[in-house]
């Protein structure tokens, strides 16, 4: 089956994954023969250390941190060609952004597939928008932080997906738009169209775009909206374009988004941009070396006691790093992290103008499936 490479912001239903992958874990430890089952997962422990100035960056106060994480994904194919899977995570320490040590939940559903050219979805999806939530796992992911254009909320919905020789392609319908839980208000769930495809006209080389149209703000905001509009037909537009070029020992990605947003008592929609650049080069088979630049400058926008705020978020964000893979299931990064805000003082969750971190991450995968069939004798 097709790996599941998945996020998703806090939720209820975060314990429900994780519970359902111990299912799977337990169903997987009294039949290792069996086939159509899958346990993996990936243990990873962080040190950082930040300045106190940076809006991005920042951890504990710009005192020394640690956190680690833990992500499991299980599946089980009780019919030939439908797929049964959850994934969930649980982070914790003095070094993380969330500051949230409950499990949560990342993606659940079902899958249906005959072949690769038409394979549906239905559940807690994948963004159809961007694609670097197939490679947010730090043993996938050549650094250790992500894009802030990069969204953690995954939504409900249902999607067709496929790809052939030369094409790729995903629709759906999700119940969330992609914003930022950070320049945007939580948005209620509504369903909205979500589209994407990608050509592969050489080996090595895609080029991709998607679309989504529809609400963004909740339901909660109606009594400061206009009593003509309802907080439904506030819209969001969402294009982006994504690029992966592979050569012999580089890989490169670049993504980039354009949002318009109906703003509350604004004659016209703010727009803005986010796009990022990406690097991995690999020195030896155990050593390779990565960086990443991004650009953003995306509107931010919030409702205050008396009025609206729509303004644009404008700053850039760089990080360099090494990798070194010590076993085939062990990876060792070190990154440094810098960034510079054009904000004002006045700005929700102001720390500076920029910053910068150092931080170092060990990951540790590991496959339940594999060590019991290692570990069951041979009859």
């Amino acid at each position: 089956m097709q790996r599941i490479e998945p996020r998703i912001g806090r939720s209820k239903l975060g314990a429900s994954a994780i519970a359902a992958c111990a299912f799977v874990a337990l169903f997987a430890a009294r039949a290792p023969a069996q086939r159509g089952l899958l346990l993996q997962g990936i243990f990873d422990a962080e040190g950082w250390a930040s300045s106190a100035t940076s809006n991005l960056l920042t951890r504990n106060r710009g005192n020394v941190a640690g956190l680690g994480r833990l992500q499991a994904w299980g599946a089980i194919e009780p019919l030939p060609s439908l797929v049964l899977y959850a994934q969930g995570e649980v982070e914790f320490g003095s070094g993380s952004a969330t500051s949230n040590a409950k499990p949560q939940s990342e993606q659940f559903g079902i899958r249906y597939g005959r072949n690769e050219r038409f394979v549906l979805d239905a559940g807690r999806i994948t963004p159809v928008i961007w694609t670097f939530a197939g490679r947010h796992f730090s043993t996938r992911n050549p650094l250790i932080g992500s894009p802030d254009g990069y969204s953690i909320e995954y939504p409900y919905g249902i999607k067709l997906s496929g790809e052939a020789t030369h094409a790729d392609y995903r629709v759906a319908l999700v119940s969330l738009p992609t914003t930022h839980v950070n320049y945007q208000p939580s948005p209620t769930a509504r369903l909205r169209p979500a589209v994407g495809f990608g050509v592969t006209p050489i080996v090595g080389l895609r080029i991709g775009a998607s679309f989504t149209a529809g609400p963004y703000l909740n339901s909660g905001l109606d009594s400061v909206l206009p009593t003509t509009t309802p907080w439904a037909d506030y819209d969001q537009r969402l294009a982006a374009v994504d690029f992966t070029f592979s050569r012999g020992y580089l890989e490169t990605h670049a993504e980039g988004a354009r949002g318009s947003y109906d703003v509350p008592g604004r004659a016209s929609p703010i727009t803005g941009f986010t796009y990022y650049g990406e690097a991995k080069y690999t020195l030896s088979p155990r050593f390779y070396v990565a960086a990443r630049v991004e650009r953003n400058k995306y509107p931010f926008i919030r409702r205050t006691t008396t009025a609206w705020i729509a303004r644009l978020t404008d700053f850039v964000d760089g990080e360099a790093g090494v990798g070194v893979r010590l076993t085939s299931t062990t990876l060792l990064k070190g990154s440094y992290l810098a960034d510079r805000w054009w904000v004002g003082p006045g700005a929700p969750g102001f720390r500076g103008q920029g910053g910068h971190a150092f931080a170092i991450q060990l990951s540790q995968a590991f496959d339940v499936m594999g060590m019991l069939e290692r570990n069951t004798p041979y009859r």
